[in-house]
């Protein structure tokens, strides 16, 4: 069976933070689930305050403490422990990305933030629970 494929398509990136839109094709065709994306603007790829470049990683199951079942990205130069985990708001971040349903300005800091993070991680660890191979343009 094919390995599911995942694209992210960035937004520019803003200020404090870079928005996106994410969707995985399980059979190389049909789109199965889409989503918005929530991370760190670009910043050279620096540890802890930058999005991590574009190009395909492939992306594997992970189960922590801290974040339940959620999943690791791997084979991003000069960096590690970049994942899919849940969190709400851009300063939660350290390199990671965020599945959510939609955007609001929660805290009302003029920023957006990011809605239903567990809900959608967990639609699509049933989906690809094998994890799946990532675009990011």
């Amino acid at each position: 069976m094919r390995k599911p494929t995942a694209t992210l398509n960035r937004k520019p990136s803003e200020e404090k933070q870079t928005l996106g839109d994410f969707s995985l094709c399980l059979d190389g065709v049909s789109t199965v689930f889409k989503c918005v994306t929530l991370e760190l603007p670009w910043r050279g790829n620096r540890r802890n305050v930058s999005c991590i470049p574009p190009k395909v990683y492939p992306v594997v199951p992970r189960t922590s403490k801290k974040f339940g079942k959620h999943y690791l990205i791997t084979g991003v130069p000069n960096r590690s422990y970049i994942l899919f985990h849940p969190a709400t708001f851009f300063y939660q971040l350290r390199g990671c990305i965020i599945l959510g349903e939609s955007y609001s300005d929660i805290n009302k800091d003029g920023t957006l933030d990011i809605l239903n993070t567990r809900k959608t991680l967990d639609r699509l660890l049933k989906l690809a629970p094998e994890g799946f191979e990532l675009l990011i343009k």
